[in-house]
């Protein structure tokens, strides 16, 4: 089977998401990815989740480092950063998130990666950009979502900010350095040269959210949450979620009429405006709520889907193992666990029909490919035993 970015080599020196998350994206896709870590392996492997690894490694490491292979390098050294360079010498692609100037204390930033590799794309993942007043800030997905306003708009009026979810700034920032670093190609394959790309948080967080400033900056209008709770502080009824006998619906925009029809509550067909659903949104919510709260999820689900009425369950994860759309989708898949067994995690999202994403390697050992790497790199076996014994690397 074809793999789109088959030929194409990328040194990852990421950590935590942004960064992790993005190149796994292009190891999907083919891309020989070769994480470089830690001696040990980097942060993420020891986060847990709700206090706790899974199986003593962090499940979010597993969900994002797949279709790579591990090579464990003591940077500070001289001869590990010669192993390094050697292997960013061969590669198309350099990735890396650390702060400001690490990668050059290093001896390994973009211009000492360019003296060896005029063509390389090198891509750096920042907090806030290289330079700047908050260059040398902490860059982390609730600090951003903070920041950029996301945290303000999010919840009822009555609440305090409150962040959404998901680690979603570095989620999209991740999709941003995958994005760039395509373009970043595509302009190398038509010119023959390579370039510096810089995502940074901040941007990504103000770019997801490109709707709401725009709205809120050129109307002059700081905008108010709602008393009960409508999804999002600029929109009117009844966008939100509503509490059912059984569980909780979500019913997103809707002519007033329609849904006034639809179930029986002729006091809604009186907000007939955009103004109107706006300014009487919590009206609105508190009058259909008091309806819903008296039906069962499914039941006035299917009402609302029959006359198209844009609506859906509210689920949490398990729901949604079992959803037959997700099933359909094939979104979750099943890979081996490092440490033996099996876990699951999300699929590829995006379907190509001639160059599909693959899975290849399932998660690594911290340092379980530095042999085979090394070896490619013309090292020998008694040099690979003697940089384990001066702690230079690490192999398994």
């Amino acid at each position: 089977m074809e793999r789109a970015l088959e030929d194409v080599r990328i040194a990852d020196f990421t950590q935590m998401m942004q960064g992790p998350w993005a190149t796994q994206k292009l190891a999907d896709m083919g891309a020989d990815v070769i994480k470089i870590e830690r001696l040990g392996g980097e942060w993420e492997r020891s986060l847990e989740a709700g206090g706790e690894l899974y199986d003593g490694i962090s499940p979010f490491f597993l969900a994002m480092n797949r279709n790579k292979r591990s090579v464990a390098l003591d940077l500070k050294s001289d001869r590990g950063r010669e192993i390094a360079l050697e292997i960013a010498a061969d590669a198309d692609v350099v990735v890396e998130n650390f702060r400001p100037s690490v990668m050059d204390r290093f001896g390994l930033g973009y211009d000492d990666v360019r003296e060896v590799n005029s063509e390389v794309v090198y891509v750096s993942g920042y907090g806030f950009g290289r330079d700047g007043p908050y260059a040398d800030r902490p860059g982390q997905d609730l600090l951003l979502q903070s920041m950029t306003g996301l945290a303000r708009y999010t919840g009822r009026r009555d609440d305090p900010p409150t962040p959404v979810g998901t680690a979603v700034v570095d989620e999209h920032s991740a999709t941003l350095i995958a994005l760039h670093t395509m373009i970043a190609l595509f302009h190398r394959e038509r010119t023959g040269e390579g370039q510096r790309v810089e995502a940074n948080l901040l941007n990504a967080a103000l770019d997801l959210q490109c709707q709401e400033i725009t709205a809120s900056l050129n109307m002059n209008e700081s905008f108010e949450r709602s008393e009960e709770g409508i999804g999002q502080a600029w929109l009117g009824g009844p966008y939100g979620i509503y509490e059912t006998i059984d569980g909780f619906l979500a019913i997103a925009m809707a002519p007033m009429e329609t849904l006034a029809d639809t179930i029986g509550l002729e006091e809604l067909s009186e907000y007939t405006s955009p103004e109107a659903v706006y300014e009487h949104r919590d009206e609105i919510k508190r009058t259909l709520e008091a309806y819903t709260r008296e039906q069962p999820t499914d039941g006035l689900l299917e009402t609302l889907l029959e006359a198209d009425i844009w609506a859906a369950p509210v689920n949490d994860f398990q729901d949604v193992a079992k959803d037959p759309q997700v099933e359909h989708n094939d979104m979750l898949i099943e890979l081996e666990h490092p440490e033996g067994g099996t876990f699951t995690t999300t699929g590829f999202p995006v379907e190509h029909s001639k160059t599909p994403a693959t899975v290849r390697y399932d998660p690594p050992t911290a340092g379980e490919n530095t042999d085979e790497v090394l070896a490619e790199l013309g090292y020998d076996e008694s040099e690979r035993r003697s940089l384990e014994e001066d702690d230079v690397i690490d192999r398994r």
